[in-house]
């Protein structure tokens, strides 16, 4: 087998074409070797694979005991051992891919309707139901909103169709953890509700992997730690303990733990009725430092 010569680059971000090419193997064989869970690529939000450094490396390792050891790919798995190097929050839940086509299901979307939705391809959502692809955060809050629910519902217990409870224990709380261990995203209203609200655990490091937007209005409060968040159209708020951030939610908005420690926020989100964020002249939104001195309700 030959060897192309790789760019010079800090990264990069190549089709599977491209690194059909420069590796020398079918396209067919990279997505078999995906299949078997050998490597598993990045996605564009259209749900396209995207090949960066870290996988060269380790498909050129896989090449080489494929085409020339003649190793099967579970002998290739136990040799490599999994892919480490994945970027944080792009992952495949065998589980999750079931409970989202159980959901758009029973919703009655079919996948063209739920990739109209979310801004994802119908494809992409197929392969990720099926367990055959990766997903990002970024993906999963899109479809989330697009199927009418949260991430943690996702992993957590069936919906019942109304939020009776008005008490929620501590230890039930519906919980999602990304496989990295960077993002831990507790729900305290059981779905469906009027609103969300979320307590998220961000390691340092943790990001939500590219912008999103959806419909209605949310506000997040730091508890501990800090959180960097951008605000369409490139506002930066560094936002420390106490810190509010409001916003209308159609604007589109990411965030990065970029402390040394830890960051807890509290998330509520509300859904409002297309009029109100169709003009985008009454969107606003603003960051607030509360006082040090907490606020009590009266009794």
């Amino acid at each position: 087998m030959t060897r192309a010569t790789l760019p010079a680059k800090s990264d990069i971000a190549l089709s599977i074409g491209e690194v059909s090419r420069l590796i020398s193997v079918p396209p067919g064989v990279l997505r078999s070797w995906e299949r078997e869970a050998l490597i598993l690529p990045d996605r564009t939000e259209g749900g396209h694979r995207i090949y960066r450094n870290h996988h060269l490396r380790r498909l050129r390792k896989i090449a080489r005991l494929y085409f020339v050891e003649k190793l099967n790919p579970t002998a290739i798995r136990r040799e490599l051992g999994p892919e480490k190097e994945r970027r944080a929050g792009n992952f495949v839940d065998w589980a999750l891919g079931q409970k989202l086509r159980s959901i758009r299901k029973k919703k009655g979307m079919t996948l063209n309707q739920t990739a109209g939705k979310s801004g994802l391809s119908a494809s992409f959502i197929s392969a990720l139901e099926r367990g055959n692809t990766g997903v990002s955060l970024e993906a999963l809050f899109r479809l989330s909103e697009a199927l009418g629910t949260t991430i943690p519902s996702l992993k957590g217990l069936e919906e019942t169709g109304t939020a009776t409870s008005h008490f929620v224990k501590a230890d039930e709380r519906q919980r999602f953890e990304t496989d990295d261990g960077l993002i831990v995203i507790e729900d305290l209203i059981p779905k469906p509700a009027g609103m969300e609200a979320q307590i998220s655990t961000f390691e340092v490091g943790a990001e939500s992997d590219g912008e999103y937007s959806h419909r209605g209005q949310e506000f997040l409060i730091v508890l501990e730690g800090q959180l960097a968040f951008w605000l369409e159209p490139g506002t930066r708020h560094d936002l420390l303990p106490g810190d509010v951030m409001y916003l209308h939610s159609h604007l589109k908005h990411r965030w990065r733990n970029e402390g040394p420690t830890p960051t807890r926020v509290l998330w509520v989100n509300a859904a409002l009725p297309h009029s109100a964020t169709s003009d985008p002249g009454a969107a606003h939104h603003t960051a607030v430092d509360v006082p040090s001195e907490p606020l009590m309700a009266g009794k």
